[in-house]
């Protein structure tokens, strides 16, 4: 997935009732306008994906030879544990990618 596509699933998560088919300029960010919020980009902004790690607990570390991992761990009835993890170039992205594939996207 690029940036663009990855902050318009993340976008329609976080807010499935709002507008968020616009895209920035250069098209890597969703702009949601009909809540009053400029562009969200959560591959590159730690103020746009930084509440989703904190709420969703995602850790993230990075490694020689690998660029990040982001890591996420979540109460599961029938394993114990469920474990969702994500490599990406920035440790944005990987929290990006890690949330998206824990959803099922």
């Amino acid at each position: 997935m690029n940036d663009a596509e990855i902050n318009l699933a993340i976008a329609k998560i976080e807010y499935p009732d709002a507008d968020v088919s616009m895209f920035s300029e250069d098209g890597s960010a969703v702009t949601i306008p009909n809540i009053g919020w400029g562009v969200t980009d959560y591959c590159n902004d730690w103020s746009d994906i930084g509440p989703i790690i904190e709420r969703e607990k995602i850790k993230l570390f990075s490694s020689e030879g690998v660029d990040w991992k982001a890591t996420l761990v979540k109460p599961c009835s029938e394993l114990g544990y469920r474990v969702w993890t994500q490599e990406a170039e920035t440790p944005t992205k990987a929290a990006a990618l890690c949330y998206l594939k824990m959803k099922g996207q």
